[in-house]
């Protein structure tokens, strides 16, 4: 090849103007066609509305007449209108400088129909299409159509349906709107032909196949079992047998394979579970490692595993919870835990390292308060345990929720941790609370045989102007009594940490024993306590009383030339006691309270218990005392506390220190803290009997020559057991379950005047051991109670075992609070 150089300088020349021109030329192409995609807008048009209006879409585009726009700004446009899900198709047409959508709506709904569901709630469904927005006045697409048809199905598909079918029927009409008619199949059940175990050899088939909840329908006794085929419920059943094999100790269990067939001639299938229960394990040791600090000791007590024993993956999971929730209330809040196994395959152990690195600990920054309206912040924050500049404690921080839960002001609370920042060892605690309604103002109208039309009221406040204090009065008027009550309440009186409790009363009423003799009691006075709180369960009170009581013994004597005076011997009130006189008496108060009950409406765990009693002081016109114990006991019977057994015991005595009676207005009765349930309230226990009297003036019961009141006097000592046995209502929904609880109950008990027919008074129980067996009251039956706006209502129905001859029953009772 020859070389020219001038030829050849000239060929580079030329390349270079060409890559130039090139450049140019695009450049300039581009510039041009960048140009041409910028114009201003003239006019904008909108073809094929019918439901929507044409303002409704301009906020939906991005520009308006007038704006400078691009390609862009369409597209992003229509994309704008495709989320308000009212289109179906949006095409975009040019005429000059004039833009027009095409525009395809979706129809609106005018009316959705529901037919053929018997399984499936309608409400239940109404909520799922609501969520669709598949309901009166929206738009409706064929894609919400596939995701609710597909749901249902999946639905019966998992609770064992077959040859189901969903159908949604479209009646379209004027105006682009649509009638939905969703049309449901709900199938035939699958059941459960035979389940079958392939590979079992430690373990019986029988064992394992006890562990399901899915049965077949062989065994007609199976009446808490799935008898029918469930996809979900296999699942979880083979979930529950991988366990049931780790936790025995065969560390390489496996579910190497299910099959189920199904067999169409009868709509049930056969299950076969293929599995490989491997060897057993046990544990030789453990080891804990990581820096620790002094916690070690109290993790290694937190570890109670024993040389040889079987591998347990739930015991260990359980024991790393323990182990994070000591870090946790020691402000390690972020420690990590991991448990690594080392496995011996020869000798079959496994020595279990627990890895720990518990990081930063936290302290306390702020404590936050959100959605107290009313409550002021001191009221809260005085109930926290909690100190901010504190450590961490998870156990101080639950106890300031269920504190704050105790006070009844809020229907929820929620606590939420906040870290300050990823780099920081300070969190801020915040409690979540929802405000309900403390106060409430009560009128009540009713009808007494005894007393006749009663008015009664009453007003309650349990937060007075969101101070924490509280003030409640009652007022009852009727043709026997006359009655107000005042008290007030502060949780924090002295040093945050005394309560004062203070009541003010008046009392006339009029107690009619017999026929012979209306006794009028006049009383007034005050109470006012002192509780000094022990400790978060514990809490002891002390206090003084006053009450005058005015004593009137009214004679009617046209009726007591009819009926002859009372023998000394049978009747349990005299002339003493229900004569005139003025009574000052001067108390000394006090009482004791254990409180672990998991919430106060409707406990479902713990303990509560109550003594009190009073007695009187130097300068009181009487000279007695009374002690009263009452204690509930909650004993969940299984682990979601929905079983629960209850029993509550209520019992008291006073008596004088002198050879004289309890005053009969100190007595016990048969009212709302010992009722047995199916009498009526205060007609248990001694009664005043007449010998010797005109028996066709009789206003009671009458018993040979003698006559016995309706009503009891009470008496001086009562007892009273209430049994309990709390099971959930069948069917009702979960939500509802919070505020209504139904029981099967046993009650006992019965009042007793143990100085009656006593003349010497030598034994107060002497008159016990004649009677006590005998004049005992007891019934069964069903309880209702529900957590009302008002406060809990408690309906019963109940069936006396044992009674006494003259009784007065009340099969259906209603009651105000609770049942005692």
């Amino acid at each position: 090849m020859e070389y020219f150089p001038g030829k050849m300088l000239t060929i580079m020349l030329m390349k270079k103007l060409f890559i130039f021109f090139f450049m140019f030329f695009s450049a300039t192409v581009s510039s041009t066609v960048y140009a041409k995609n910028i114009w201003i807008v003239k006019d904008i048009k909108f073809n094929g509305l019918k439901n929507v209006s044409e303002n409704e879409v301009l906020q939906n585009i991005v520009f308006n007449i007038g704006s400078k726009i691009t390609q862009n700004d369409i597209q992003n446009s229509v994309k704008s209108l495709f989320k308000t899900g009212k289109f179906d198709n949006i095409k975009v047409g040019f005429s000059g400088q004039k833009i027009i959508f095409y525009i395809h709506e979706r129809p609106i709904i005018n009316d959705v129909i529901i037919l053929g569901n018997k399984i499936i709630d309608t409400n239940i469904l109404d909520k799922y299409l609501t969520k669709l927005n598949i309901k009166k006045g929206h738009s409706f697409s064929e894609y919400i159509e596939k995701k609710f048809i597909q749901t249902i199905k999946d639905f019966y598909y998992d609770i064992g349906r077959c040859k189901f079918n969903i159908k949604i029927s479209k009646i379209f009409l004027p105006h682009n709107t649509v009638n939905l008619k969703i049309m449901i199949n709900e199938g035939v059940l699958i059941k459960v032909n035979s389940i079958k175990i392939f590979g079992a050899q430690n373990i019986s088939e029988k064992k394992i196949i006890s562990l399901f909840k899915l049965k077949t329908n062989s065994n007609w006794w199976n009446l808490f079992h799935e008898s029918h085929y469930s996809p979900k419920q296999l699942n979880v059943d083979l979930v529950k047998l991988n366990n049931f094999y780790v936790n025995q100790g065969y560390f390489y269990f496996n579910i190497d394979k299910k099959e189920v067939n199904f067999l169409k001639e009868n709509n049930s299938v056969d299950i076969k579970i293929y599995i490989s229960e491997g060897q057993k394990y046990n544990i030789s040791k453990f080891f804990i490692n990581g820096d620790l600090f002094d916690y070690r000791p109290l993790i290694k007590d937190l570890i109670n595993i024993n040389h040889n024993e079987p591998y347990n993956k739930d015991k260990i999971n359980l024991i790393v919870n323990r182990i994070k929730r000591l870090l946790f209330e020691h402000g390690y809040i972020d420690a990590q835990i991991i448990v690594i196994p080392e496995i011996n395959y020869e000798k079959k152990t496994i020595v279990l390292n627990f890895n720990i690195d518990i990081k930063n600990k936290f302290y306390v920054h702020k404590i936050y308060f959100q959605g107290n309206e009313l409550t002021k912040d001191k009221v809260l924050r005085r109930l926290m345990k909690q100190m901010e500049g504190e450590c961490f404690n998870l156990k101080l921080v639950e106890s300031g929720k269920i504190l704050l839960e105790n006070t009844k002001y809020f229907s929820q609370i929620q606590v939420i941790n906040n870290k300050i920042s990823s780099d920081s060892n300070q969190i801020d605690i915040i409690y979540k609370v929802k405000e309900q309604p403390t106060g409430s103002i009560n009128f009540g109208l009713g009808y007494g045989i005894d007393s006749g039309i009663s008015f009664n009221t009453s007003f309650s406040q349990d937060n007075i102007f969101g101070s924490g204090n509280s003030l409640k009065s009652s007022i009852i008027k009727n043709k026997n009594q006359k009655y107000i009550d005042l008290s007030i309440n502060y949780p924090y009186f002295i040093f945050d940490k005394t309560d004062l409790n203070t009541r003010l009363f008046f009392n006339d009423f009029k107690y009619n024993f017999n026929s012979v003799s209306n006794i009028n009691k006049h009383t007034y006075g005050f109470e006012s306590n002192l509780g000094f709180p022990i400790n978060d369960a514990n809490k002891i009170n002390f206090g003084i009383g006053y009450s005058h009581n005015g004593i009137f013994n009214n004679d009617t004597s046209k009726i007591n030339k009819k009926i002859k005076t009372p023998s000394s011997i049978n009747t349990s009130l005299n002339d003493n006691i229900l004569a005139t006189s003025l009574v000052d008496d001067f108390t000394l108060n006090y009482s004791w309270t254990y409180n672990t009950l998991k919430y106060i409406y409707f406990p479902i765990s713990g303990n509560q218990t109550y003594i009190s009693g009073k007695n009187t002081i130097p300068g009181s016109d009487n000279n007695f005392y009374k002690i009263i114990l009452d204690s509930e006991q909650y004993v969940p019977l299984d682990k979601l506390k929905k079983f629960i057994f209850l029993s509550h015991i209520h019992m008291g005595i006073g008596n004088s220190f002198n050879n004289k009676k309890l005053p009969f207005y100190e007595n016990f009765y048969a009212d709302s803290s010992n009722h047995i349930r199916g009498f009526r309230s205060k007609t248990i226990g001694p009664k005043k009997i007449y010998d010797n009297v005109d028996l066709d003036h009789c206003m009671g019961y009458q018993n040979n020559d003698s006559c016995e009141s309706i009503d009891s006097i009470g008496g001086n000592a009562t007892f009273s057991t209430n049994l309990e046995f709390i099971i959930p209502i069948p069917f009702l929904n979960e939500i509802h379950s919070q505020f209504l609880r139904s029981s099967i109950f046993f009650d006992v008990g019965n009042i007793w005047d143990t100085k009656l027919n006593n003349k010497n008074y030598t034994n107060t129980f002497t008159s016990l051991k004649h009677n006590i067996i005998d004049d005992i009251y007891s019934s069964f039956g069903l309880s209702l109670e529900w957590f009302s706006p008002i406060g809990p209502l408690v309906f019963s129905y109940s069936i006396p075992i044992q009674k006494n001859k003259n009784h007065h029953l009340e099969p259906f009772q209603f009651n105000i609070g609770k049942n005692w």
